[in-house]
């Protein structure tokens, strides 16, 4: 049993743009540098390549979420709180590489019984590197929050870039980036970063310090946020699961690839979930402004949606030909379709932050399981018939669940109307790149389907901007 009744030393705090607005740009420029190394490989090996790389980290995602039992969101909270000493997180961490390193050699003989020869190394150690990359959250929680915050998204941003680099110069030495070489140099890159955050953070001279780890306490707290963890990772990743049940390879990696040029403006409306969850918050005290205003907040990210993706889908065909070159036809079309979903999840975003600022964190986890079935569901009606076309489909319309679900716990009848209209703005852009698909080409598709998006957007600001500047002339003709 372990001693706790030494309380771990007082962490001296840093301010929220560190703690929480580094870490978020760090995210963005993982997302960045992870979509440039598949472009390297879609180029180099293709884009079957691609999608075992995809199936290879999605399966070390699944496999260290189910091991890890929510340790990390838990120590996340905890050590915050104080609650966790430093030794105890050092023992955690090195607990959790041996079982880890223990599925990735069951994982070893798995791939070699189920892959084609050519891929089985490059599939395990990208499994291994995805692997190593989890096994650092319970690292990274002893500096989270603090004045030290800085030192994960520096670390995390400069071994992705310089794994850039190295990918960039095998591609352009040789004979373009091969699957395996590049599954060894990303396994080298996330065999660094754990060094890093091993060193960095001190966790070698946490697991000196004398004291014994009770696990069976610290696995029945963590539990509470096992399922979270899981149901989240199977709502964003489950669509490629179901996907790869149906199609091949390398209509996977058409698929990750798409979503992959989608994934960093994702990263940002999340980010700005987590700021308006702050400004939604209802303030307490007579002589305080009520900042509380479900609409604009929904305004704000429904505008922000519109623009975010006429921006991107304007942006598409330059993107793909730059990263994908002539291979990028479908990955084109699919990320043209994705456009709806984002535009839809950045509003889903803002009602989501209005729904947990109201207090109802319960209702937000009923919205997860309506969103994970829709999801399975709507990718196994699609995914069939219409391969990695269903599955963007399939990840625009489980958006609308979502609003719907959203909508219902919200219970804000002023919300109703602008939702409803939301869901129009993005209906007609569907029927818009349903009927151009017929008759265009894919870039003129994405161009136009993207100015659509953009003009809905800058009428949007104007008309908000405008009737912002009536309500004041009201007032003062009232008065």
């Amino acid at each position: 049993m372990v001693s706790t009744d030494v309380n771990a030393p007082e962490r001296k705090r840093s301010s929220l743009t560190v703690s929480s607005g580094l870490l978020g740009l760090s995210t963005i420029l993982a997302r960045l540098t992870t979509l440039v190394v598949m472009a390297l490989l879609a180029r180099g090996a293709g884009a079957e390549a691609v999608g075992y790389y995809g199936l290879a980290t999605l399966a070390a995602s699944f496999t260290a979420a189910a091991l890890s039992i929510g340790l990390p969101t838990y120590l996340t909270r905890d050590v915050a709180a104080g609650l966790v000493s430093p030794p105890e997180v050092g023992r955690i961490h090195c607990g959790r590489l041996a079982v880890l390193l223990l599925a990735a050699g069951v994982a070893y003989p798995v791939s070699l019984l189920a892959l084609p020869a050519p891929i089985r190394l490059g599939f395990f150690l990208f499994f291994l590197a995805s692997v190593l990359e989890q096994w650092n959250e319970t690292a990274w929680v002893l500096v989270r929050g603090t004045h030290r915050a800085w030192v994960e998204p520096f670390t995390n941003t400069s071994v992705g870039l310089a794994l850039v680099a190295v990918c960039a110069a095998d591609a352009w030495l040789g004979d373009g980036l091969a699957f395996g070489d590049a599954a060894a140099y990303v396994v080298v890159a996330a065999i660094v970063r754990s060094g890093a955050a091993f060193l960095l953070v001190g966790i070698w001279r946490a697991v000196r310090a004398p004291g014994r780890l009770d696990i069976v306490r610290h696995a029945r707290r963590s539990l509470p946020y096992f399922a979270t963890d899981l149901l989240g990772l199977v709502y964003f990743r489950g669509d490629v699961a179901v996907l790869a049940l149906f199609v091949t390879a390398t209509q996977v990696g058409e698929y990750v690839s798409a979503a992959a040029i989608i994934g960093p403006a994702v990263q940002v409306a999340a980010s700005m979930g987590v700021g308006a969850l702050a400004y939604a918050a209802p303030r307490i005290g007579a002589g305080a402004p009520s900042t509380d205003d479900p609409l604009t907040i929904f305004t704000f990210f429904r505008i922000a949606g519109q623009a975010a993706a006429g921006l991107i889908g304007i942006g598409l065909p330059i993107a793909v030909a730059i990263l994908f070159g002539g291979e990028g036809r479908t990955t084109l079309v699919l990320a043209s379709i994705l456009t709806l979903f984002l535009a839809l999840r950045f509003a889903n975003f803002g009602l989501s932050a209005i729904l947990l600022a109201h207090g109802r964190a319960s209702s937000r986890l009923v919205v997860l399981v309506l969103s994970i079935c829709a999801s399975v569901g709507l990718n196994l009606l699609l995914d069939r018939r219409f391969e990695a076309y269903g599955a963007a489909s399939a990840a625009a319309l489980t958006e609308l669940v979502v609003a719907g679900s959203l909508l219902w716990f919200v219970r804000i009848g002023a919300l109703v109307r602008p939702v409803l209209a939301s869901v129009g703005y993005v209906a007609v852009a569907a029927i818009l790149l349903s009927v151009l698909s017929a008759l265009a080409s894919p870039t003129a598709v994405a161009v136009i389907t993207g100015g659509y998006f953009v003009a809905t957007a800058a009428l949007s600001f104007l008309y908000q901007r405008r009737a912002s500047r009536r309500v004041p002339q009201t007032i003062g003709e009232s008065a």
